[in-house]
């Protein structure tokens, strides 16, 4: 049966819901985290941890089960993957120790790995081509929604009735939307596509494996654009892993500010700037890209060249009201080059391989970046921090306001000797990109002109 255009519109609105909750459930640790530190006697290494677990295991997972997607009833796996994420969440409030929640985390990762690709498969096919750009844009729009309700929702509702309280909350909501997305209509596969690559828009857009995955990855070999890509994404992940993981607690540790405070802060600058900077940062791509075929790849290597110096002088300054302004330019700025980069990849692969080179891409970015920064950054914040400061965090003993502000200059020292480096390898990486993008656009136009006089 053959979904309703009303019946269509619920479904994307409940896959919607589904999306914002997946960022809810993902950010809420980092809105709680200090918290849990102090009742387990965690260190810093252990949060980050923590963040890793999730990441680590979300990025391995994604392409197996998007093969799944691709042979499966794709209703039928969003309803079990946000079942098992919802479970997941709620039972880290029940944990009573670092390994208990170590595992629900991990397992966390697994249920949100799974949905994503079903989900873009199934918004291809509820839609014809000429409206799943508009669909997708808005899907996506969940991302920073679900990051801004968690991180300022958690921190509210910690506050007043504790952490464990949170995760339950939160993790209720899924159950619901589990039973509503299980009883949508499931649309046939390719319904509104012809022979002419169309479904290929939506599943490259989370990325797949495909039964030539090796001769794919062996065209990609030669593709010297893509792998300036593979590091620029990397690097972006990286600095997007380790702000969701870590800013919040960073916020309130250097600021002396209640978990309230500094997660409603912290959602504000990360969900306000990132929607501002990917909207002008696709805007601003499309605009260049019409007078240069280096014009995607030269707002990328603006983003992160500018977003180097913006981070460092908003982790320089100790004034609450400084690093406000800074940091939320700097946000803008790194937003810049979300779209665009994505982009890229389209211009330089034939239709056929964009799933997987996007596949790609997205596990070298999670499993390299950030799925290790929130590790690299506890670590490092661990190791620059008073001793006895770490010995307090361990006895479980309660901290003073000076104690606490000396963890977050740790915390910010530990970010001052990455982040900055990172964005400016990745700003270098583009700027290569600026002098093989054209000519790889091209071979790419070639290779289908090829394929079109073939068939």
């Amino acid at each position: 049966m053959s979904p309703s255009p009303a019946q269509a519109r619920t479904a994307f609105f409940i896959l919607l819901v589904i999306n914002i909750l997946n960022y809810t459930d993902r950010s809420v640790l980092a809105a709680v985290q200090t918290t849990i530190q102090a009742e387990f006697g965690l260190t810093d290494t252990d949060l980050g941890l923590l963040s890793s677990s999730f990441l680590f295991v979300y990025g391995i997972a994604t392409l197996p089960l998007g093969i799944w997607a691709d042979r499966g009833v794709r209703k039928n796996i969003v309803a079990i993957c946000v079942l098992v994420w919802s479970c997941a969440t709620a039972v880290g409030g029940l944990t009573r120790n670092f390994i208990q929640l170590f595992l629900s985390r991990s397992i966390l990762g697994i249920g949100e790995a799974g949905y994503a690709p079903a989900s873009l498969s199934l918004i291809g096919d509820y839609f014809p081509k000429e409206q799943r750009g508009r669909m997708l844009s808005i899907w996506s729009v969940g991302n920073l929604i679900g990051t801004a309700v968690g991180l300022a929702v958690g921190g509210l509702i910690g506050e007043l009735l504790g952490w464990r309280w949170v995760f339950y909350i939160v993790g209720i909501p899924g159950l619901l939307v589990a039973f509503f997305i299980w009883r949508v209509v499931e649309p046939k596969r390719g319904a509104f596509d012809k022979a002419d690559h169309g479904a290929d828009e939506a599943s490259s857009a989370h990325g797949s494996l495909n039964k030539d995955f090796w001769h794919v990855a062996k065209q990609l070999f030669y593709i010297p654009t893509y792998w300036v890509l593979i590091a620029a994404f990397i690097c972006s992940f990286f600095i997007v892993g380790a702000a969701l993981a870590w800013i919040p607690t960073y916020i309130e540790r250097d600021f002396l500010l209640t978990k309230s405070q500094a997660n409603g802060i912290a959602s504000g600058i990360l969900a306000g700037g990132s929607l501002i900077g990917t909207l002008a940062g696709g805007w601003l791509a499309d605009f260049l890209q019409q007078r240069m075929h280096q014009g995607r790849m030269l707002v990328a290597a603006i983003a992160f060249l500018a977003g180097a110096p913006l981070t460092w002088l908003a982790l320089s300054t100790h004034s609450l009201s400084e690093f406000i302004a800074v940091f939320a330019v700097a946000i803008v700025c790194l937003s810049l080059c979300l779209g665009p980069i994505q982009a890229v990849i389209q211009d330089i692969t034939i239709p056929h391989i964009r799933a997987t080179a996007v596949g790609l891409a997205l596990l070298a970015g999670h499993l390299l970046g950030d799925a290790s920064s929130p590790l690299l950054i506890g670590a490092l914040s661990e190791r620059f921090s008073p001793p006895e400061v770490v010995q307090a965090l361990a006895n479980r003993q309660e901290l003073s306001p000076t104690q606490i502000q000396a963890l977050g200059h740790a915390l910010g020292q530990a970010f001052l000797i990455t982040a900055p480096p990172c964005l400016l390898l990745a700003g270098i990486a583009c700027l290569i990109g600026l002098k093989t993008v054209a000519k790889d656009m091209e071979k790419m136009q070639a290779q289908l002109h090829e394929k079109h006089e073939e068939s």
